[in-house]
């Protein structure tokens, strides 16, 4: 696995966007050979906290993309840039 992006954006002075993309080997559970996580947490009482994540990483239950939010897993279709569109609007609702 090969590290293409890793990157911790602030957005906000209580905003943190946390982004990384590998190249991993092409497979079922990675097709185009890419593997990718978004984190958008939030600062409460000085400890950052997850409001919700995307990613292609296997999970249990089945490989895809998916989001996590409140404990919840929903899997959804969408590329690494629509997944950091989508993670930002999804965290702004959240929060």
């Amino acid at each position: 696995m090969r590290a293409l992006i890793e990157q911790d954006i602030l957005l906000a002075e209580d905003v943190r966007l946390v982004k990384r993309l590998y190249r991993v080997p092409r497979s079922p559970s990675f097709p185009d050979g890419l593997k990718f996580a978004f984190q958008y947490l939030v600062l409460k009482e000085g400890i950052w906290r997850e409001v919700c994540r995307v990613d292609n990483y296997e999970h249990a239950g089945g490989t895809g993309t998916h989001v996590h939010k409140h404990g919840s897993v929903t899997f959804r279709q969408m590329t690494f840039e629509e997944a950091e569109d989508y993670i930002i609007a999804l965290g702004e609702r959240l929060r």
